[in-house]
């Protein structure tokens, strides 16, 4: 049975804002139109694991520093959504809500930039490269998604690309498109459901670091099969060392053939830079030789795990 309804927007980026996000209010996890790429393996920035390890853990995620482009977006909102509105000759204005759909196995929520008073729904982009008019693969699910949640046909996309211009593209949202989304997700969330990893989501090291971050003092029986994954994880800890030596060989090499010259060149053509650096840090050791109890204060204890081969497998 289909359920779309809607939710008072706590203020955005918050933790309160980032709780409702996370979850329904049954407790269940769901998929948010800003990640809904990654079910299709699709998302430029998110792998399936890293979404999967994020609905896996016990907590909501935390609010982070933003990064150069979404403080570039948060800024820019309003005067950029301001302009759109003159142009296209209509009053954008952002929705206070957030947007959710829900059916059997599958939890949808979507934060919209913008509505007009006829319904029309607006997505807001700054993009770092010119407008070529063709939505990348997770700018087009989120339209997706946005569509499910909000009832809509039709996404308008307003792109403020590098040539400072603002850019418009309507995306029309089949029903098929739809469905695949649906089905999509229902088959991630199911994996979720039960606690496991989706098919497709290869976990990093710094996925499982992430979902379990403290160990304690148990022991889980693995099988004779494992030692194939130790023996594989030992040859590639080889050969970072060996390629890492081979590194330091040839940069040393070419560094006596440049000399005190920042620039080398073959036949007129500049192949290779070895230019002056410099780097400002801080001096922890001589600030606690100074102020003892000042650095005492500020010091902190960060917890993390070790993973080292403690036995191979006898031949």
């Amino acid at each position: 049975m289909q359920n779309r309804y809607r939710i008072p927007k706590p203020p955005h980026g918050s933790q309160e804002w980032l709780n409702a996000r996370w979850q329904n209010e049954d407790g269940q996890v769901r998929i948010t139109a800003s990640v809904a790429a990654v079910v299709h393996n699709e998302h430029r920035f998110t792998t399936p694991a890293d979404l999967a390890v994020e609905l896996l853990a016990k907590t909501p995620p935390v609010p982070k520093e933003q990064n150069d482009a979404m403080r570039r977006g948060t800024i820019l909102e309003g005067p950029l959504m301001l302009w759109a509105s003159e142009i296209l000759n209509v009053t954008i204005t952002e929705p206070q809500e957030l947007f959710c759909y829900e059916e059997e196995g599958v939890r949808l929520m979507a934060t919209l930039d913008g509505k007009d008073l006829s319904g029309k729904i607006y997505e807001l982009k700054t993009y770092n490269k010119r407008w070529n008019g063709q939505l990348p693969p997770y700018w087009k699910w989120q339209g997706v998604q946005q569509a499910i949640c909000a009832d809509a046909n039709e996404i308008t996309w307003i792109v403020f690309d590098s040539d400072l211009q603002l850019q418009f593209h309507t995306q029309t949202v089949t029903s098929d498109e739809r469905q695949q989304h649906i089905d999509a997700v229902r088959k991630f969330l199911g994996f979720i459901d039960m606690g496991m990893m989706p098919e497709g989501a290869d976990p990093t090291y710094d996925n499982a670091s992430a979902l379990y971050p403290e160990g304690y003092e148990n022991t889980v029986v693995l099988g004779h099969e494992v030692y194939n994954t130790l023996e594989r994880l030992s040859i590639a800890k080889e050969q970072i060392k060996s390629a890492e030596a081979v590194r330091d060989q040839l940069q040393g090499e070419l560094g006596m053939l440049l000399g005190d010259a920042e620039y080398g060149s073959i036949d007129g053509v500049q192949v290779i830079t070895w230019k002056n650096s410099s780097r400002t840090s801080f001096d922890a050791k001589q600030f606690e030789k100074e102020h003892p109890a000042l650095h005492a204060k500020f010091k902190k204890t960060s917890t993390f795990r070790t993973m080292r081969i403690t036995a191979k497998e006898s031949k």
